[in-house]
């Protein structure tokens, strides 16, 4: 549709960031004159787990912003421009959590314009310390299980496992 509003903000749709750090999720977009209604911006959270409904988690409608729908995030998200009407309807996450992992949505609405786009924010958590353990009797010919295991860490930890002394091969 030519004349109508538009999203300008689509160079990156997807973000990596560490646990306890700021992302800015981009939403800038440009009016159209055709465009006459009240301005609304809607930032949703589409969360990872799909048996969690989505949540309206910041709203700029009727020159206020409306930021206590979801208390996960309460405190945490702001848009980025103190005035969205300036075309910035950016999202900043403030302390970022592994729940705020999800796909994140802005709706900009001014009638009769409507556009939205999708963000995908991955965020990664430092590997809590390895425990690991041996399982079985430690005594020549038996077998045994060499372990090792930590509770947090994002993307999944791999392990590699390598002989330190001796010169035999492992299997």
């Amino acid at each position: 549709l030519t004349g109508s509003l538009s999203i300008t903000s689509s160079d990156q749709s997807m973000f990596e960031r560490a646990q306890g750090e700021k992302v800015t999720l981009p939403c800038t977009f440009v009016l159209s004159e055709n465009d006459e209604g009240p301005l609304d911006i809607e930032w949703v959270l589409i969360p990872a787990d799909n048996q969690k409904k989505e949540q309206i988690i910041i709203m700029y409608a009727v020159d206020r912003i409306y930021n206590h729908y979801y208390a996960a995030t309460t405190g945490r998200m702001q848009f980025t421009s103190p005035d969205p009407r300036s075309g910035d309807g950016s999202l900043d996450i403030l302390n970022l959590k592994s729940s705020d992992t999800g796909t994140y949505q802005c709706k900009v609405k001014k009638a009769p314009g409507v556009q939205s786009q999708k963000i995908q924010l991955s965020v990664l958590v430092k590997p809590a310390r390895t425990k690991c353990s041996i399982e079985g009797s430690q005594e020549i010919g038996n077998d045994i299980i060499l372990k090792c295991v930590s509770q947090e860490g994002s993307p999944l930890l791999s392990y590699d496992w390598r002989r330190v002394a001796g010169t035999q091969e492992l299997p």
